[in-house]
């Protein structure tokens, strides 16, 4: 059986979690993500919120907190 073992890795050699939670259309703009990631993933773009893959612990602190369920896993 293969196992695909290979692991992704950001411009600073860090490890990518392949399940990046995203930001979905049904945002809101509210900001409560952004207070709840712990690693300052979260920011705000021009009509939502976006989450930086490369920095995403994948914890779904985000998805948590959102009153619309906007974070979801990619």
């Amino acid at each position: 059986m293969w196992t695909n073992n290979v692991k992704m890795l950001n411009d600073n050699n860090r490890e990518v979690s392949s399940m990046a939670y995203k930001i979905t259309d049904a945002c809101i703009s509210c900001g409560a993500c952004e207070a709840e990631c712990p690693v300052g993933a979260i920011s705000a773009g021009d009509d939502k919120y976006v989450i930086d893959a490369a920095t995403c612990i994948d914890c779904g602190a985000c998805a948590s907190v959102c009153p619309v369920e906007a974070p979801q896993q990619d």
